[in-house]
């Protein structure tokens, strides 16, 4: 994300849906606790991260009946309007009947893939907001410059923080019935690979 549009008073979903459709460029924005973010233009490897874990996690849900949308899709708690986030995850899951609407409030999965940019909201204000969402479970934040990825798991006591750093660990998003090694996710992606052998460490 490029920068913020600082604002004196926070601004609600129905201000961030005006300021958009009046808004003559191609910019993109997302509302994050009342403020709103310009969100950068995606490099390569954001989106062969992005795509490594849409494209099976699409097939995955479209077996299953439930829906995977990669980069398009806003999540905002609710249609009340007087919301303060509007976000755009690059993934987000939802189940049940089709709905057709330009945003969802159920989502069950979101990932967000990192980058210097766009750090301090998706880790920060995002995270705190998608931690906030009664149906969601799984959270996956996923460094571009390295191999790390970081799920987030709901369970009774909480939510759950793991690292992922070792190719041969895996991605899991239980409550979907979904998998994914991290070889995979950085499949083409040149990033630092792990210094040493996780084999050899344990």
């Amino acid at each position: 994300m490029a920068g913020s549009a600082h604002q004196p008073d926070a601004l609600t979903i129905a201000d961030y849906d005006r300021f958009v459709a009046a808004q003559a460029d191609d910019c993109d924005w997302e509302l994050v606790d009342g403020e709103l973010v310009m969100m950068s233009d995606p490099t390569e490897n954001h989106e062969q991260i992005a795509g490594n874990i849409g494209a099976p996690l699409k097939l995955a849900m479209d077996a299953t009946g439930c829906r995977s949308y990669q980069g398009g899709m806003r999540v905002q708690r609710s249609d009340d309007s007087r919301g303060r986030d509007k976000t755009r995850p690059d993934i987000v899951v939802r189940c049940g009947p089709r709905q057709n609407r330009t945003a969802v409030t159920d989502p069950l999965v979101v990932v967000e893939v990192l980058s210097p940019s766009t750090m301090d909201h998706d880790r920060g204000g995002k995270l705190k907001f998608y931690k906030s969402l009664p149906t969601l479970r799984h959270i996956a934040l996923v460094y571009q410059d390295q191999m790390q990825v970081e799920p987030y798991e709901r369970t009774d006591e909480g939510w759950r923080l793991d690292v992922l750093t070792a190719p041969d660990e895996t991605l899991r998003f239980d409550a979907v019935g979904f998998e994914i090694e991290v070889e995979r996710v950085y499949f083409d992606v040149p990033v630092l690979r792990p210094i040493t052998d996780r084999g050899e460490a344990r």
